[in-house]
């Protein structure tokens, strides 16, 4: 079954049972580059795997931003390298 959730606004629909960890990792978001905020609280880093989402929670994703580039093909935030 799917539960309704709000990430950074939007409506979404996930699996009954994922946790903060489990949204990171579905959505190839390493952990160090991102802040996540649930209804209101940030729970700890080391606790998101504890952290079940629910029915009708709001999430914000705030990303750090700095002058550093990824070159990870999998991860938010992915730069093509360039040709030398």
């Amino acid at each position: 079954m799917a539960m309704k959730v709000w990430i950074n606004g939007k409506e979404e629909h996930l699996s009954d049972g994922m946790s903060v960890g489990d949204l990171l990792s579905e959505r190839k978001i390493r952990r160090e580059v991102v802040v996540v905020e649930l209804n209101g609280n940030v729970p700890k880093r080391e606790d998101y795997e504890s952290v079940l989402l629910k029915d009708g929670d709001t999430v914000e994703l705030v990303f750090y931003m700095g002058g550093g580039r990824c070159y990870d093909k999998g991860a938010i935030g992915y730069v093509r390298p360039r040709s030398t």
